[in-house]
């Protein structure tokens, strides 16, 4: 019986000292502030766990990258391969602070990861009322000739004309044999920070798809009719979900020097 009792030991304790995996996405905005009464991009944010750096230089609209150049630049389409840290399994500290100034704290909250397991952490809602929703990642394979993919709305209802209300809406794909399908139905902001249901990816057949907004309940084939936007905007080319591949689609903002913002996305692509 002692050697079995061992090797339960050492099992136990390679689980215990097992890394989890940190990805994190920065969709936090700041309000206007008068005279203007346009919103600006949050600022860009250094990530800690634990009191150590994770990611430095997050900037609104990106996702976490560990290797290559920092994305910088966000237009109203961006799609990203995020990248994923090893962290210590543990309950720590997830301090979010203002890029380049440790002292400028703007989350700070005790969070459990455990071992093994894969998170995406989004910052999101209104500076400084931050939000970070903790997303537990199945990154499972797909079946063979499908994608993975959920959808994060964090677009505040505060930034939104009041009428029509344009906060609840319908996610639709066209692509393949979807024609302006319903895909992910009532959405509303920031709405899987308290339904982790929605926190689950759903399978779509891999192919070229471009993925819409409309207003809940609307036709949603044109602007008059309660389209709020097309991603990829045409003419550009369709998003295309490869077989195999696991994404999140994030509705944000394009945050523009004159104008009002428009809707816009962020595709994660976590593999």
């Amino acid at each position: 019986m002692v050697p079995c009792a061992s090797v339960f030991f050492i099992s136990c304790k390679t689980e215990e000292f097992q890394p989890a995996s940190l990805l994190v996405a920065n969709m936090v905005v700041n309000p206007p502030v008068s005279p203007s009464p346009l919103p600006t991009g949050g600022t860009a944010v250094d990530v800690r766990w634990g009191g150590g750096m994770v990611f430095n230089n997050v900037v609104y609209g990106a996702a976490s990258v560990t290797t290559g150049t920092p994305v910088t630049t966000i237009p109203a389409f961006t799609s990203i391969a995020g990248k994923y840290a090893k962290v210590k399994s543990d309950a720590l500290p997830l301090n979010l602070s203002v890029a380049g100034s440790a002292n400028v704290t703007l989350f700070n909250r005790i969070t459990s990861f455990l071992p093994g397991r894969s998170y995406t952490a989004i910052a999101l809602d209104l500076n400084p009322f931050y939000k970070v929703m903790i997303m537990e990642d199945d990154l499972s394979a797909p079946p063979a000739g499908k994608a993975k993919v959920r959808f994060v709305h964090a677009i505040s209802p505060l930034l939104l004309g009041a009428v029509p209300r344009k906060d609840t809406i319908d996610v639709t794909a066209t692509g393949g044999a979807l024609v302006n399908s319903n895909i992910f139905p009532l959405r509303t902001f920031a709405d899987g920070y308290s339904n982790k249901n929605l926190h689950q990816f759903a399978l779509i057949d891999s192919g070229s798809y471009r993925i819409g907004f409309r207003v809940a309940g609307t036709p949603g084939t044109s602007p008059a009719t309660g389209l709020l936007g097309l991603f990829p905007t045409p003419p550009a080319a369709a998003f295309r979900f490869e077989s195999g591949k696991i994404y999140t689609i994030v509705a944000r903002l394009h945050i523009i020097a004159t104008g009002a913002p428009t809707p816009a996305t962020t595709f994660i692509t976590h593999n």
